[in-house]
């Protein structure tokens, strides 16, 4: 995650602070200059990241892993999910499992909000001295953070945007885990002991610093397990199930004891 930031002072172009919006006839916009640099970010199509060397290091998904993608879009139903997440289409019109191929493979580049000037009740004739966009850049096997982000800044100065303050606030590196290892096989064998037909994935699109065990120097396995459910990351009506009327749905008290039983399988 990181912030860019378009502000007059950096820029020496547009005001210093907030100015009355009839300025902008004969003063840069700094709110401007933020979106053109922006536009630079993505292809035409609005979605695909044009940062130079973006995608050099990503790693494809092999042939074992494509086949995950396909098992898991032939045993969940495409409306159930467009349903959740509020969608008609998915990106480029593709078909559910391409999204899916998509979903697991490709980094991308997010807008997550834009802040800058009025932004309350009706309206204000302002000029903004500075207009600032949060970011956040999905990396996947082999791409890292350090790279990506030294990307994106010579990617902005070539284009004439080095006045663009660039401030990453979070991230970490990708990871993946070989499923034939003894920690994911002890997962496996947790839920279907416990009486799941488990399903396994490449990758997560979510982030996690799993990192911090795969990478060296620990060099080891790791994974996401439990039972539950839950939904809505990050979003106000995100939830997570305490207590289930379902008998096939476990609580969290269901969810606890799914890791008793997964680190017996383990020890």
């Amino acid at each position: 995650e990181l912030e860019l930031i378009s502000s007059g002072e950096k820029w020496g172009r547009g005001p210093a602070h907030d100015v009355h919006s009839s300025l902008e006839a004969q003063v840069d916009s700094p709110s401007w200059h933020l979106v053109q640099a922006l536009n630079t970010l993505v292809e035409k199509d609005g979605h695909t990241p044009a940062v130079d060397g973006f995608f050099e290091k990503a790693k494809p998904l092999t042939a074992a892993q494509q086949q995950m993608v396909r098992d898991h879009a032939a045993k969940t139903a495409e409306g159930t999910v467009k349903k959740v997440l509020g969608v008609q289409h998915w990106v480029h019109d593709a078909s559910w499992v391409d999204s899916l191929m998509l979903l697991e493979s490709k980094p991308t580049i997010n807008i997550e909000g834009l802040v800058g000037g009025y932004t309350g009740p009706g309206g204000k004739t302002v000029l903004p001295h500075k207009a600032v966009a949060k970011i956040d850049m999905r990396l996947v096997p082999d791409m890292t953070a350090a790279d990506t982000l030294g990307k994106l800044k010579a990617h902005l100065a070539r284009r004439g945007f080095a006045d663009i303050e660039v401030n990453m606030s979070g991230g970490y590196d990708p990871t993946q885990t070989d499923p034939g290892s003894t920690l994911i096989q002890a997962q496996i064998a947790t839920y279907r002991k416990l009486g799941l037909d488990p399903q396994l994935w490449p990758r997560t699109a979510g982030s996690w610093p799993g990192y911090v065990f795969t990478d060296a120097p620990l060099k080891l396995p790791a994974g996401h397990f439990g039972l539950g459910h839950g939904t809505g990351a990050h979003a106000p009506d995100e939830y997570y199930l305490i207590e289930s009327s379902n008998s096939k749905v476990q609580g969290l008290d269901g969810a606890v004891a799914s890791f008793v039983e997964y680190l017996y399988a383990l020890a």
